[in-house]
């Protein structure tokens, strides 16, 4: 039951809504997690049955076990039958602290427990391995042979290659290295450990202390700055809280509904805005967060940024940016005087407000739906229109000038300051801070959603104009934004181990030291790599283990102690890296009884993880990983060389070893150096004093897998990476042909499909697409350098489904070809599709993948509202009248078709189409009144097609008229297609209407439609349930090698069907189609009838007939929006051995698309209409403005560079 409630959020949270990807992978995480709750009560019961044989110490037995060569048992039992230096028996005070008395001479001989060095015992190994099984012993070991180095001065604030001289940073002038405070830990380690691990400074210095003092710009000593507000004064535990805020000036926002380091940068953005603007933040509800899991029986599912951040307990950080809890804003401003008033409401939605505040759920049918709440606090706040989010993304400025003077004075800049602004935004649009949102009380920031989203370092986003306020800002985030100290205690103990068994090694290899192997900074004994493998969505940076080795093998020494922080906890899957390098792998289940994690709650363990992984000599990590990334910061932070870091996917493994300014590459995939360097300072950096000389290099003795930073990229494909389908060949069926005559695919993998079973043989589509095709360029693009953006805006087609995307399917090439940002209509209600009574509307992206990476790198779009906003209003390009603003805005979010405005509907669409006809250029083209689009470069380029004979010949069917795409088509700032209307409406298939005469050109847009247009996954998932159950039904006897087959299905329309002919009884389908049945052959029909007694010719004939209800409980399909039903079965429809559809039906003829697209042989695909019955069985191109059914020239040979052969289809 359980299962079924939780997997009702996969559509609760769709088709739109806010970081609806997110949403979903929130909603199958929760799904898994119960299953594995499952799972651990079988085991327990198991247990108690003496069945089970688990463990958090297994790595452990298992390399003992290698250690004594087979003597394991032996000196296991051994140890069992001796004292336990954990238990009792210990001299440890009451605290459970070492004694201070215990003997520090170095012994020659480690000892296991106190007394006598054990004579004749286990080897040297499974000794200091006890050793690093227990935190007192460790600690004893340590001490008593002073192993441990000398801590660093607390004085010595500068760290590393991130520093600068004493004489460039007054703002460090009295400051002091933050400590840390570890429980049951000796002071001589405890100091250490804070020497090691303490990256922030505690005190941070008398000018860090007093900012608004700063003499910048216009202000000085008795001018306080309006970006730098004074602290609050000091208080303690027994101030009244009352004392403790900002009152009438708060920050309310959403967190990213991701994993924790989007939650975790995301906040980092709203906590620099909050204490720049003076106000007080105001956390969310706790709420459960992607990935983290509580341990199991903790009655506290959600969990909040002060869990894991050291903030509500830290006084310093609260007097700069006071913050309370959600309850606490409403109690202090929910009465009829404040700023969030709830009395407006009745009893029970006040009391629903409250209940939310202490916990909510990002699910539309929950008690405690967090949307209520922030519902609430968007009316009565200023929404902050920032997002970081393509394609909305900009930067933030802060410039004292701008923000006192008003945007006109944004020309009069400095040109040093106006470089500086353009080099960090770079595409960026640039938001300039301004008073109306200084002085909005209440300032509300909807960073959850996608169009407000902040998914970027919070560097990359804000820029002061001002480099003394931006680095103050960057050290505010260093020293305050830091984990609990339990996390560092426990990273700590299990660095100590690491570097304590790297000497151990050393001593066995016969290399003598004094003390642990560190530098300066107390780096050392162990290498750290990262290696991300669970949900991470892109694919190309996910490798075998094999190839990670091959691709970092030269940055390890021989013998080296390797910590890999990993999601991986199937630890034979790192055999081929462990067989490879010769030292020893550890991980973090290694170290459960050490570090004492099961005192720790495991929402932590990431945390953990995290910093150790930080402190390596060298780290390999994974692009794209914010994982990754934030542990490059944190060795940024600690000053580690650049030198030292590096990833292990080819193309960027030497990325940090070279400046780059925020504004370039992918914001969110890598930190950037700016982050930490130089930042004790007051002058703008743009680059490090570290130079070019590689400490480094040669330190293992290894080739490089890469020489002098030249990529040599291996296109092997990651097989074991990926599911046996996904390794599969691209090529499929007879649309596929040999890799020697597809170059464009080459890098290319099948898709994935997002569900909670394997369906991934449904995905038809490549990606990522080949290497080719992801560096494409238009040659029909506009050249002019620095040109304004150019539109193409539409009106969708007022037919069924099928109708709209033909449509958007030309409408889209069109797009990409003329590389124009496309212009997504409103959301408005489908004929047909209205089967939702909680939402009326729809938008294309309520059923096309369109959120995919891959969409959103090829395809610029943005939505009508988008597109208004930036536009629409004076300063935009098409300028609407300022009274008709707000209702063209409107109608821009959602509209019904039609022209005028009736009451209790949404304004009618004709307010955009209006707009759109007025600003834009309207094309005289059609796909519907015998007219094809040919796309030529000579015709485009100088005036003279090419290839004229190609164009008429493809023109010639139907007697059509042809109509060039020129330069002169391509010059209007926005054209609007208005597919909506009769005269210029697209209702054909987009590769019988458009023509390339270029073959080459033509397939790539073939592939694009294949490849990026396609269902979003849900529906694939509740398609692919049903299909695995109906070839399981049939005992999966005519399955073939790529997972088609089994059964046949049938397409039958019935219902509003307006071709009389084609509307056959059953008994005269069934006598047209009987001969391409096989006897008894399971039948799946997709039918509008809804009386299935109709069907009985067809049982009668012994077949087993199933239908979409069949499935409902088994897909989940009442969980899903009602409206998806008809794209589900379109799916199943086109997995069967044979299809029969009903002629002119476009939804029968989209089936024989996508069985095209997997490989089916048109041979296998009947018309039930006893004159069209054998069509799809020929290839003539007879009348290409036809829809009536599709053809194989939308997915024969489309991957190659040459028109296909018709023989084979």
């Amino acid at each position: 039951m359980l299962i079924m409630i939780l997997r009702m959020m996969l559509l609760i949270c769709s088709p739109g809504g806010s970081a609806l990807r997110h949403k979903m992978d929130l909603a199958n995480f929760l799904i898994q997690r119960h299953e594995r709750e499952q799972q651990e009560q079988g085991k327990l019961e198991a247990q108690a049955q003496g069945a089970w044989r688990g463990g958090n110490e297994e790595n452990f037995v298992k390399m003992v076990k290698e250690l004594s060569e087979g003597k394991m048992a032996d000196e296991i039992q051994k140890t069992n039958n001796e004292p336990d230096v954990n238990k009792g028996e210990s001299k440890n005070d009451e605290n459970g602290v070492p004694p201070l008395d215990m003997p520090k001479e170095a012994n020659k001989e480690l000892v296991v427990n106190e007394g006598e060095p054990k004579k004749g015992g286990p080897p040297k190994e499974w000794e200091y391995l006890q050793n690093i099984m227990s935190w007192q012993a460790l600690q004893h070991v340590l001490l008593d042979n002073n192993l441990l180095p000398k801590p660093i001065a607390q004085t010595k604030t500068a760290r590393g290659h991130s520093g600068l001289p004493s004489n460039e940073t007054p703002s460090l002038e009295g400051a002091r290295r933050g400590t840390i405070a570890c429980a049951t830990t000796h002071p001589e380690v405890q100091e250490v450990m804070s020497s090691m691990l303490a990256f922030w400074n505690d005190p941070r210095g008398e000018r860090n202390d007093n900012p608004q003092h700063t003499n910048t710009k216009l202000y000085n000593a008795t001018h306080p700055h309006p970006f730098l507000p004074a602290p609050l004064p000091p208080f303690d535990d027994t101030t009244p809280k009352s004392s403790r805020i900002r009152h009438k000036r708060y920050l309310t926002f959403e967190p990213d509904t991701g994993g924790w380091n989007n939650l975790r940068m995301s906040f980092e953005n709203i906590i620099v805005l909050a204490a720049m603007s003076g106000r007080t933040l105001v956390l969310p509800p706790d709420q459960i967060i992607y990935l983290l899991e509580p341990r199991k029986g903790d009655t506290r599912r959600g969990r909040n940024y002060n869990d894991i951040f050291n903030l509500t307990d830290n006084n310093e950080l609260l007097r700069r940016v006071p913050i309370i809890t959600a309850e606490e804003f409403l109690a202090i401003e929910g009465g009829n005087d404040g700023l969030i008033p709830i009395d407006k409401y009745n009893s029970t939605y006040q009391k629903h407000l409250l209940d939310i505040t202490k916990e909510c759920e990002e699910r539309k049918k929950s008690d405690v739906f967090c949307e209520d709440l922030y519902d609430h606090y968007r009316d009565h706040g200023l929404l902050a229109d920032i997002s970081a989010e393509p394609p909305h993304e900009q930067c933030f400025i802060f410039d004292i000038d701008v923000f006192n003077h008003g945007e006109e004075f944004i020309t009069k800049l400095s040109s040093d300051v106006q470089h500086r602004v353009k080099k960090f935004c770079g595409v960026r649009p640039a938001v300039y801070y301004s008073k109306a949102m200084h002085d909005a009380p209440l300032w509300h920031f909807e960073t959850m959603d996608l169009r407000y989203r902040m998914l970027v370092h919070y560097y990359a986003q804000i820029f002061f104009t001002d480099p003394e306020i931006g680095n103050y800002y960057k050290r505010l985030v260093r020293d305050y934004l830091r984990y609990h100290d339990e996390v560092f205690c426990a990273a700590g103990k299990i660095m100590l181990a690491l570097q304590y068994e790297s000497y151990e090694r050393d001593l066995v290899a016969g290399v003598k030291r004094s003390t642990l192997d560190l530098d300066s900074e107390l780096v050392g004994g162990y290498s750290a790599l990262h290696i991300r493998r669970g949900d991470l969505q892109f694919k190309e940076v996910k490798f075998s283990a094999k190839e990670w080795y091959e691709n970092t093998k030269e940055l390890w020494k021989r013998d080296e102690v390797l910590y890999i922080a990993t999601d991986e906890n199937f630890k034979p899957w790192f055999d081929d890296f462990r067989q490879s390098h010769s030292g020893q792998l550890r991980f973090f289940s290694d170290y459960h009884e050490l570090a004492d994690l099961d005192s720790i709650d495991p929402t932590l363990y990431g945390m953990i993880d995290t910093l150790i992984a930080s402190r390596g000599t060298i780290f390999a990590g994974t692009w794209f990983s914010t994982f990754s990334g934030y542990i490059v910061r944190l060795r940024g932070y600690y000053g580690m060389s650049k030198f030292s870091t590096y990833y292990s996917y080819l193309e960027r493994k030497y990325f940090m070893h070279s400046w780059m300014n925020v504004g370039e590459g992918s914001l969110y995939a890598r930190e950037y150096p700016t982050g930490w360097t130089g930042i004790d300072g007051d002058a703008f950096v743009d680059n490090d004093r570290e130079g070019d000389v590689d400490p480094f290099k040669g330190r293992a003795g290894e080739a490089p897998a890469v020489e002098q930073g030249i990529v040599k990229v291996d296109v092997k494909q990651a097989n074991d990476q990926r599911s046996p389908l996904q390794s599969k060949s691209v090529a499929r069926g007879v649309s596929g042909l040999p890799l020697s005559s597809t170059p464009a695919v080459v890098g290319a993998e099948r898709g994935h499909i997002t569900c909670d079973v394997e369906v991934d043989r449904l995905a038809y589509w490549n990606e990522p697409q080949g290497t080719r095709d992801y560096t494409f360029t238009s040659p029909f693009r506009d050249k002019t350098p620095n040109a304004k953006t150019k539109y193409l805006a539409f009106m969708p087609d007022k037919g069924g489904f099928n109708n709209v995307r033909m449509s958007f399917e030309i409408i889209l090439i069109m797009a990409v070809a003329l590389e124009r940002t496309l212009v997504l209509p409103p959301e408005m209600p489908m004929y047909l599709l209205r089967n939702d009574s909680t939402k009326r509307r729809r938008g294309l992206d309520g059923f096309f993948d369109m959120q995919s990476s891959s969409f959103k790198k090829r395809v610029k779009y943005i939505t009508m509202e988008e597109f208004i906003l930036k536009e629409g209003h004076p300063g935009g390009q098409f300028v609407t009248h300022p009274k008709e603003f707000e209702e063209l805005l409107k109608a821009s979010r959602g509209c019904h078709q039609g022209e005028v405005k009736q009451a209790g509907f949404d304004p009618p669409c004709g307010l955009v189409h209006d707009y759109l006809s007025q600003h834009g250029t309207i094309p005289n083209i059609t796909a519907t009144h015998h007219q094809c689009l040919v796309f030529d470069e000579g015709m485009f380029n100088n005036g003279t097609p090419e290839n004229d004979k190609s164009a008429k010949d493809f023109c010639s069917s139907g007697d059509r008229k042809m109509v060039y795409v020129t330069q002169e088509m391509q010059s209007p700032q926005l054209l609007f297609v208005r597919a909506d209307k009769p005269a210029s409406r697209m209702l054909a298939h987009y590769y019988g209407y458009i023509h390339f005469t270029d073959v080459s050109l033509g397939n790539y847009f073939k592939r694009l439609i294949r490849d990026l247009l396609h269902f979003r996954s849900e529906i694939f998932c509740a398609a692919g349930k049903i299909v695995n159950e109906l070839q399981e039904n049939d005992g999966a006897s005519s399955v073939d090698s790529d997972g088609g087959g089994g059964f046949t299905a049938l397409h039958i329309r019935r219902g509003d069907f307006q071709y009389k002919k084609m509307k056959l009884s059953a008994e005269e389908i069934y006598d047209n189609v009987k001969e391409g049945l096989q006897p008894k052959e399971i039948l799946y029909i997709a039918t509008d009838e809804k009386d299935k007694t109709f069907f009985a010719p067809f049982r009668d004939a012994g077949h087993s007939l199933f239908f979409l209800d069949d499935f409902r409980e088994l897909a989940d399909l009442d969980v899903m929006d009602p409206n998806h039903m008809g794209m589900v079965e379109t799916v199943v429809a086109s997995r069967g051995r044979a299809f029969v559809g009903t002629f002119r039906s476009t939804f029968s003829g989209y089936i024989n698309r996508l069985r095209g697209y997997y490989g089916f042989s048109m041979m296998n695909s009947w018309y039930g209409s006893p004159e069209q019955k054998y069509i799809m069985h020929e290839w003539e191109n007879v009348n290409l403005d036809t829809y009536a059914k599709e053809w194989p020239d939308a997915w024969i040979g489309i991957d190659g560079d040459v028109q296909p052969s018709r023989d084979k289809f």
